[in-house]
């Protein structure tokens, strides 16, 4: 998610049971990873991430996923030392 979050930033997030587009959610796998990434699109029963770094976009970028499951929106990053970002 390079520029906007980096490695060893911190994420506030709250639950949401609605996502919107272009908002940046953190989703948890069933083997207990968790993904950071930009909303895509929004469909029905479905949305679609991506990454705010178009070079190096995983395997999660233009997947459907469920939009039943559980997921967090990240409203702000702190980095070390004393920066904040509004998400």
């Amino acid at each position: 998610m390079l520029p906007t979050i980096r490695h060893n930033d911190y994420l506030l997030t709250f639950k949401v049971k609605k996502i919107e587009k272009k908002s940046i959610i953190v989703s948890f796998l069933d083997d207990k990873r968790f993904i950071v990434k930009r909303v895509k699109d929004i469909s029905e029963n479905f949305f679609t991430l991506s990454s705010d770094n178009k070079m190096t976009e995983s395997e999660f970028c233009n997947q459907k996923f469920s939009a039943n499951k559980i997921f967090y929106k990240a409203v702000l990053a702190y980095r070390y030392p004393f920066k904040f970002n509004l998400l």
